[in-house]
């Protein structure tokens, strides 16, 4: 009996209550958002010299949110929108958006057509495209400017979250509990197997990004370890069709990241 609860049945990977048009939807007010708030962001000069000199001279890599925060490691104000950006927000709209919406979807059809490996495809598709995303070299940017963009940003993602889920059940009448939590009994020892393994490969992971920072310093290697993160979350997702245990795990990492960043800033 236990065994049949643990098992996903397989009608649940070939149809999704939402389609492909409710996808594109999301997907697009998430990307005008984001790109609207980087060009504000990126249009702001350097205010001092030295921060011009800086740039210019091609300083190490820094994800805006590490700039914020390195150059802000005492503002308590600073720190709570970091980390509400960063380890709530960010996590809720990327792995409702990339995992729910996106995979669940394109899991569904491949799944519908026998594409063989369908799981797999979708994994690997939305992971590439998840980490391409994340491309970019960034540039020193005006902090203030920085701060009321992030503020922004995470007020926005919040509210694209929101209707979304608001929408899914209202118009697709979507029972969200069901993709958010799952439908399986809780295993306590399977579920400190899983999270084992996936401690084992945030490790492989985190040193993966390490080695890659100190050999290409001015140089964005994010997309290569949120590659790996992102395989990851899609298969944990696709096994477990709980979305919850993405949203800690992604958390976690986000987390993690922020903390080695002010720990870093007050060492230094």
């Amino acid at each position: 009996m236990s065994q049949e609860i643990e098992t996903i049945p397989d009608i649940e990977k070939t149809s999704v209550p939402w389609t492909g048009l409710d996808v594109l939807l999301f997907l697009a007010l998430w990307f005008a958002t984001l790109f609207v708030c980087s060009a504000v962001a990126g249009n702001t000069a350097p205010q001092t010299e030295s921060q011009r000199q800086t740039a210019a001279d091609g300083e190490s890599y820094l994800h805006p949110i590490a700039q914020l925060v390195g150059q802000n490691n005492n503002s308590p104000i600073v720190l709570l929108v970091a980390l509400l950006a960063a380890v709530v927000i960010a996590p809720l709209v990327e792995e409702f958006l990339f995992r729910l919406l996106l995979q669940g979807w394109l899991e569904a059809k491949l799944t519908q057509f026998q594409v063989p490996c369908a799981s797999g495809v979708a994994i690997a598709t939305v992971s590439f495209f998840f980490a391409a995303i994340h491309g970019g070299n960034g540039v020193v940017m005006d902090i203030q400017v920085l701060f009321y963009t992030l503020v922004a940003l995470a007020t926005a993602n919040l509210l694209i979250f929101t209707s979304g889920i608001l929408y899914l059940v209202r118009r697709r009448s979507v029972q969200i509990t069901h993709y958010l939590f799952g439908t399986s009994r809780f295993f306590c020892p399977r579920f400190f197997i899983n999270a084992g393994y996936c401690l084992l490969a945030l490790l492989l992971i985190y040193g993966l990004s390490a080695v890659l920072g100190r050999a290409y310093p001015t140089t964005n290697t994010d997309p290569i370890p949120i590659l790996f993160l992102s395989l990851l979350l899609g298969t944990l997702y696709s096994k477990t069709q709980n979305l919850s245990y993405c949203l800690l795990l992604h958390a976690c990492v986000n987390g993690i990241s922020l903390m080695l960043v002010w720990l870093s800033a007050l060492s230094s």
